[in-house]
């Protein structure tokens, strides 16, 4: 995620070209991609040990788990991850955002500042919704943008962001919509096998899942399933 603008929120230092979540590049497209398709099929739950922000999942986290791995094609390997409910933002515990899923899955409970390794802020002393983000999310970020300024952030599923407590003071898809240019869509398969994406360059973004008959959008209808 990128957090980009030329104010000074609560008299910051000029966000310059960005502070982000250096999910670099991966969109909502991406949903099962990264994660999913390192492990083989087999197991039931009782065999499957899957944790996400430091709890186990309840029975519609499991369902909604096992409908990603229906799209897929594999199995999450065993192991600990954790997930950004606000932003959509995951990856494995103590390592950076690796995928962009849609906001507001039941997929654990309140994200730990330590999610990524740091926590008390001597990691990189960047926080986005809570989050110490790891060294490789500030790497791709200024390697992208050139530079990224510490603080506390928050993000939520429409790409918008500004400083903790504060309000909104600007767009994260509108900024890497107009770093990429043009319309865009991903996607493949048909009928419950299908997930399409897209976006039309200006910062709405767009997508359908097949199987779980679920859409989202970020013009403020959300997810609807």
């Amino acid at each position: 995620m990128l957090l980009l603008d030329h104010r000074e929120p609560h008299g910051s230092p000029s966000l310059g070209r960005a502070v982000a979540t250096a999910i670099a590049g991966l969109i909502i497209v991406l949903i099962a991609t990264d994660l999913f398709a390192q492990a083989g099929r087999g197991g039931n739950r009782a065999q499957r040990r899957v944790t996400f922000n430091g709890g186990s999942l309840d029975e519609r986290g499991w369902r909604l788990l096992e409908q990603l791995e229906t799209l897929g094609g594999a199995r999450l390997p065993n192991g600990d991850y954790w997930y950004d409910a606000a932003s959509g933002a995951a990856g494995r515990w103590g390592g950076p955002a690796a995928i962009l899923l849609m906001p507001g899955l039941p997929l654990g409970g309140r994200l730990p500042p330590q999610a990524s390794g740091g926590g008390h802020g001597r990691l990189t002393g960047i926080f986005v919704n809570g989050r110490e983000l790891h060294p490789y999310d500030v790497a791709a970020l200024i390697a992208a943008y050139g530079q990224a300024w510490p603080g506390r952030w928050w993000v939520n599923g429409a790409g918008d962001f500004g400083p903790e407590g504060g309000p909104a003071i600007g767009n994260l898809r509108r900024a890497a919509a107009a770093a990429r240019g043009g319309s865009w869509s991903r996607g493949g398969g048909a009928g419950t096998n299908g997930f399409w994406a897209g976006g039309d360059g200006n910062g709405y973004v767009w997508a359908m899942d097949g199987y779980s008959g679920c859409s989202f959008a970020n013009d403020g209808g959300g997810v609807i399933c």
